[in-house]
């Protein structure tokens, strides 16, 4: 039985943990126009020294850049400098009941009752068979480890202020942010430079 109830819930698990889509909340500030116009730009991290993991990622930043309509910078100055960094958060429990389901009533029914007529009493008896009904019939507990992971992208012009700020939070199982920073890179493009001073929900699924 317990082997049953094992194999009945693990597609509820496995649905706990799917890897459908990065779930994340982004916040962004700016004062960007909503196309850009050929401006160039060049890619920096303030914490992290130049690597392959971060030359992998900084590829994608420009290339959705490029998608907006600027060219990256090649020597010299550029007009825009834009500064990306990441990193993973707390780790904290997510607790849960999943319900388990099974036959509820049914079975063999014995009903007996009294007989009367010509003059004597009698009892009858009989049997009935009540198909069963389905239905909750209890729950299993469930614990899931889950891990916050950041990142945070600022550009600025040649002058040095401000003209874009953008925050994306993602909650999810995966301990390894390179699992899912590619698509929290994804939704912070999702419509850029986006609707300033508003958060967005982007992704279906947390991974």
């Amino acid at each position: 039985m317990r082997r049953l109830l094992k194999l009945l819930l693990l597609p509820v698990f496995a649905s706990l943990t799917s890897c459908v889509s990065v779930q994340s909340d982004v916040t962004r500030f700016h004062t960007l126009p909503p196309k850009g116009a050929g401006q160039t730009f060049s890619i920096h991290s303030p914490s992290r020294t130049s690597g392959i993991e971060f030359s992998s990622y900084a590829a994608q930043v420009a290339s959705r850049l490029q998608d907006y309509g600027w060219t990256p910078a090649v020597g010299g100055r550029s007009d825009y400098t834009v500064y990306f960094d990441y990193q993973m958060g707390r780790s904290h429990q997510r607790l849960g009941a999943v319900p388990v389901m099974g036959p509820v009533g049914g079975g063999t029914v014995v009903y007996t009752g009294p007989v009367h007529g010509c003059g004597r009493d009698g009892a009858f008896y009989g049997t009935a068979y009540i198909p069963p009904t389905y239905g909750v019939v209890g729950s299993v507990p469930y614990s899931i480890t889950e891990h916050d992971r950041y990142l945070d992208m600022k550009i600025r012009d040649r002058a040095g202020r401000s003209v874009f700020e953008g925050r994306v939070i993602s909650t999810g199982p995966s301990p390894e942010i390179a699992a899912v920073l590619p698509q929290m890179i994804d939704s912070l493009f999702t419509g850029f430079p986006g609707e300033s001073g508003k958060t967005k929900r982007i992704g279906k699924a947390a991974r």
